[in-house]
């Protein structure tokens, strides 16, 4: 009989642990001795904050990265084909978004292993929220390419579908490229296209920045060198009708009036 793969978000800021994940997470990772996790260092430090020193001690740990391949990933849960209960864990927010862990997750499906997802924090969620643009329709892009063309291109591909159907585009950048995503975006999306910048989420310097093209251009931002979480929402195409928009909102613009900005 197989055991159980818990898969358990992590704060995304410097929170503490006992103050942002609920006490069924938390009850969850206690009871657990093996972790797959991205890396170990950083899992323990985790784990530390929420279990007895001598129970991390205790613990086995096996690693699932951007480089594992599914074969890494089914040797990682051999505990969890042993019988043995099992956590995956994410390095920030929620698991098996924008990490590895989808790997670990088809795994314990096709040992026939019973797989629970835990509630916490996910910045892709916490950013729509935070927008007030259409949260009825959306979907996350990842990264985009590095290179300034190809960001550019890509970029005005999400505009172009975004104006098509209404829905929102979400994709994340790392610190040192969150300048030049914004530059990107601003130099080649229409004006009245609507950009939201979530940095730094559940953290101190926490900044959210939501306007039209034409308003970032008037008012430039600096943005810190954070994780960033960008939300785009194209103006409607001219020929689309109403059919389909939420009753919250047109996709024009935020879906309800009070926005949070800077």
């Amino acid at each position: 009989m197989t055991g159980t793969l818990f898969l358990v978000p992590v704060p995304i800021g410097p929170g503490q642990p006992v103050d942002e994940l609920s006490p069924r997470t938390l009850g969850a990772v206690r009871d657990v001795r093996d972790f797959v996790v991205e890396n170990v260092r950083s899992a323990r430090r985790f784990l530390s904050t929420v279990m007895d020193q001598a129970d991390v001690d205790a613990s086995r740990f096996w690693v699932i990265d951007k480089d594992s391949t599914a074969a890494d990933a089914d040797a990682a849960i051999t505990a969890l084909k042993d019988g043995r209960d099992t956590a995956y864990l994410s390095e920030a927010g929620s698991p098996c978004v924008a990490d590895p862990g989808a790997l670990v997750v088809a795994a314990a499906h096709a040992a026939g292993a019973r797989v629970v997802p835990l509630a916490g924090p996910s910045a892709i969620l916490l950013a729509l929220m935070a927008s007030g643009l259409g949260g009825q329709r959306f979907s996350f892009e990842g990264y985009l390419p590095a290179d300034e063309t190809g960001r550019s291109r890509a970029l005005l591909a999400l505009e172009t579908a975004s104006s098509r159907d209404g829905g929102t585009r979400l994709c994340i950048e790392t610190p040192y490229r969150t300048g030049a995503f914004a530059a990107s975006a601003v130099r080649v999306l229409r004006h009245d296209t609507w950009l939201c910048a979530a940095c730094a989420l559940s953290s101190p310097a926490e900044l959210v920045v939501s306007r039209r093209v034409e308003d970032w251009k008037a008012r430039p931002v600096d943005l810190p060198r954070e994780p960033c979480v960008f939300v785009l929402q194209a103006a409607r195409s001219p020929d689309q009708t109403v059919q389909g928009r939420s009753r919250r909102g047109s996709g024009n613009g935020p879906a309800k009036s009070g926005r949070r900005s800077s």
